[in-house]
């Protein structure tokens, strides 16, 4: 399957229909960043599925102390709209003072890996790319499976999903894998925590390991 061959050697963990940000993808293939799913999910720090919430926490450091200020210009947010935030963060243990207005987070609260959306398609592949583009807003990339396609219908979306360095599989081959991309780190904590959110949940999961 896809989910398998992103691996690159590292356990992977497919997430079935995972309601996002945005969207619902058939799979969510997260290539996971060692031990990070499990430290996360023993932090007693519910899941951070606000974006702003998210985007604060991803902006401040585990060791030296972030003021609002700073946390607001990392973002490109405004400066009450982070302020308004932080003392829910440090009542649920996402953030907590270093000294006065300057926050630090548990040194779990990261990333717990990179996220491939999939989608998988019997027609309609234009459908497919937009739902793909859709979920990159949170994921690291996306991935659109189909079955044999005609030629012209092949060359189209090949082409479109090498100019969006997303993947393809086709029949079961890879027609592109997905390049890497450099998501914010904001993004990439949003989505990762509701994958967090869906796991914590008894969302359907299967995990596979290395070979």
């Amino acid at each position: 399957m896809a989910a398998n061959a992103l691996a690159n050697g590292r356990r992977v963990m497919i997430v079935e229909e995972l309601a996002g940000p945005f969207g619902v993808p058939d799979f969510v293939a997260v290539v996971l960043a060692g031990d990070a799913l499990e430290r996360r999910t023993l932090l007693d720090v519910p899941p951070l599925l606000n974006e702003i919430d998210a985007g604060i926490v991803a902006s401040v450091s585990s060791l030296r102390g972030t003021p609002a200020k700073k946390i607001a210009e990392r973002l490109g947010w405004p400066l009450p709209s982070i302020e308004r935030r932080i003392p829910t963060l440090l009542r649920t243990g996402a953030l907590s003072l270093a000294a006065p207005d300057r926050y630090v987070k548990p040194a779990d609260l990261q990333p717990i890996g990179r996220l491939y959306a999939i989608e998988t398609k019997m027609s309609n592949w234009r459908r497919a790319v937009q739902q793909g583009r859709l979920y990159r807003l949170w994921t690291d990339n996306y991935v659109i499976v189909m079955p044999p396609l005609s030629n012209g219908s092949l060359a189209d979306l090949s082409r479109t999903v090498t100019e969006d360095r997303a993947g393809l599989m086709i029949g079961g081959r890879w027609a592109a894998r997905p390049g890497r991309r450099d998501a914010s780190h904001a993004r990439r904590m949003w989505g990762s925590e509701h994958v967090v959110a869906g796991v914590a949940g008894g969302h359907p999961t299967r995990s596979t390991n290395p070979r």
